[in-house]
């Protein structure tokens, strides 16, 4: 699978793109109190961003396949260029009190949130839609989707620990990294990654069919605006079981990882001091949990997806019920282990059966789909969690729980459906 030079590249550009990402989810809380900047913005902004991922995945996903990798990767790192830099300049000028807090805020927003999202929209998904090009078979779909995932969350482990050794030095160190990590990225992807041979003369999909022929466009232009490939429906019933079948684990994940701090904090009796690298630690073995299965375990399991997601939908339940019940910092760590795991399987599996279940020119639209399923639950989780922990600490674990039992009991019976039928691929 990674035998292919351009999917390579590409998984190396989603590495730096990733760690640029992270040392900035890393750093930005303790960040905005240095800067005398209200909490708030910080969930507001992480929001955004995932609200523009679940908005432009499909957008970008069918773009990758109309206009290649490179042109859609390129957009989004330019994107993300801007984002850090504009961030950047935002925090020094905020320090050196040349920007006020309204206007600081607003902007961290605006790079944080719809820029930074916007970004994060296009990576995914061309990755996935080249992974799909690669793999013909169930097994290297699997592999190849396992693969992408386990650098996902490597790069949260590099981002995690680059922004730990910077911030020791200098707090706002990891922020102004940040468009470096990016540019590095950038560069390679602008180096490394082929063009897109050019295609013969198409039309829009639409307005083919609206326009009389001697309307339509000429032949030099539908060159320079190729075609794209068909929508995918977010109620496609080929695709719907396995999002409901993820759901629960992406939502129960992001309220785990929202509440590290809390939890840590609360009950094993920890300064705010003490809490901060005993939270980085519980993200770095949770991130650890994930990356083991998908770059070591599941890539030789060779399972079916449908079996991936039933497994780690199972893992992940008992694991949520024992860390919500549990005040011992061993068992907190084995529970957090076991839900990155949880996580690092139903993944992989998530992903490879949504795109076994699509055509060929579908794919781009479902890895968009498939994308914006994980970001649905950063738009909720942060707010629903911490208000919720706020009013009763035990109310956001039962409600994880709930929704990861419901995904579960999908996982066995719809996803199990699905899993059954031919895929168009071997129709």
């Amino acid at each position: 699978m990674t035998s292919d030079p351009t999917l390579r590249v590409l998984l190396l550009v989603v590495l730096f793109t990733y760690t640029a990402q992270n040392m900035l989810n890393a750093s930005i809380a303790p960040l905005s109190r240095d800067l005398d900047l209200p909490e708030w913005i910080i969930g507001v902004a992480v929001s955004a961003a995932a609200l523009a991922v679940a908005m432009l995945s499909q957008f970008w996903g069918r773009r990758s396949v109309a206009w290649g990798p490179r042109r859609v990767t390129l957009l989004g790192l330019t994107c993300a260029l801007a984002a850090g830099a504009l961030f950047s300049a935002l925090v020094w000028g905020r320090s050196a009190g040349l920007v006020g807090a309204v206007l600081s805020g607003a902007g961290i927003v605006l790079a944080r949130g719809p820029l930074f999202g916007t970004a994060m929209a296009a990576i995914p998904p061309t990755a996935q839609v080249l992974i799909a090009r690669a793999s013909p078979d169930q097994a290297s779909r699997v592999a190849g989707m396992a693969t992408f995932s386990g650098v996902v969350n490597a790069s949260i482990m590099v981002g995690s620990l680059v922004s730990s050794l910077l911030g020791m030095w200098w707090i706002q160190a990891p922020v102004h990294a940040t468009p470096w990590f990016v540019a590095i990225a950038l560069g390679l992807a602008w180096w490394a990654l082929p063009g897109e041979r050019e295609k013969g003369p198409v039309v829009d999909e639409d307005a083919a069919v609206s326009s009389p022929p001697d309307s339509r466009p000429s032949s030099a232009a539908a060159r320079q605006s190729p075609a794209l490939p068909p929508r995918v429906s977010w109620t496609d019933r080929r695709l719907l079981p396995w999002m409901a079948g993820a759901f629960g684990t992406f939502f129960a994940a992001g309220v785990v990882q929202i509440l590290a701090g809390f939890v840590l904090q609360d009950r094993l009796h920890l300064s705010a001091q003490q809490a901060v690298p005993a939270t980085a630690v519980m993200l770095l073995v949770i991130a650890s949990g994930a990356m083991v299965m998908q770059l070591l375990v599941v890539p030789r399991l060779r399972w079916a997806p449908a079996t991936l997601v039933r497994t780690g939908a199972g893992v992940g339940l008992v694991a949520l019920l024992v860390l919500t019940f549990t005040w011992h910092p061993v068992t907190i760590g084995v529970a957090a282990f076991s839900i990155g795991a949880g996580m690092g399987t139903v993944g992989p599996g998530f992903t490879a059966g949504g795109s076994l279940a699509v055509t060929a020119q579908e794919q781009g639209g479902a890895a968009g789909i498939l994308n914006a399923t994980g970001a649905i639950t950063w738009i909720f989780a942060p707010a629903t969690a911490t208000a919720l922990y706020g009013w009763q600490p035990l109310a956001p674990f039962l409600l994880a729980l709930t929704l990861l039992t419901v995904s579960t009991a999908t996982a066995w019976t719809l996803t199990s459906r699905v899993a059954k039928r031919p895929t168009p691929q071997e129709s």
